[in-house]
């Protein structure tokens, strides 16, 4: 009989996310929202996913914490629940419609502590 692989989804890999962000966010005093959650899990798992939610809802977060979680995971594997999936080095790709908010959503990352790079480039057209 083999070991079951844990899950994000699982009761462990909830507990981990929510410790985690509790840690590293602690003015969150009430954590992730429950559909952040559900959200935040499931991409961790590997699952692709489509939200569609209105603005300030937490989309931001939804997408900013995984990267969050898998970086301190990495960095402290004895203090977590061992045998959660994991990447050595997460990074997140983020294609936004305005410069606006690409500005935002780098100051996000840059508050989260997980924000290393930017790139953003202007749109040009290519019509004839």
């Amino acid at each position: 009989m083999t070991a079951r692989q844990l899950r994000w989804q699982d009761p462990e890999g909830l507990d981990t996310i929510n410790s985690i962000v509790k840690k590293l966010i602690p003015n969150w005093t009430n954590g992730l929202h429950a559909v952040q959650l559900e959200l935040v899990s499931a991409i961790l798992d590997g699952m692709d996913l489509l939200c569609c939610t209105a603005t300030g809802e937490g989309k931001s977060a939804a997408f900013s914490i995984p990267t969050l979680v898998l970086l301190e995971y990495n960095k402290h594997p004895n203090v977590y629940v061992a045998g959660l999936p994991t990447r050595k080095r997460p990074i997140g790709v983020v294609v936004t419609p305005t410069k606006g908010l690409a500005d935002n959503i780098a100051r996000l990352f840059a508050i989260f502590c997980c924000y290393t790079h930017e790139f953003r480039t202007r749109f040009t057209s290519f019509q004839s």
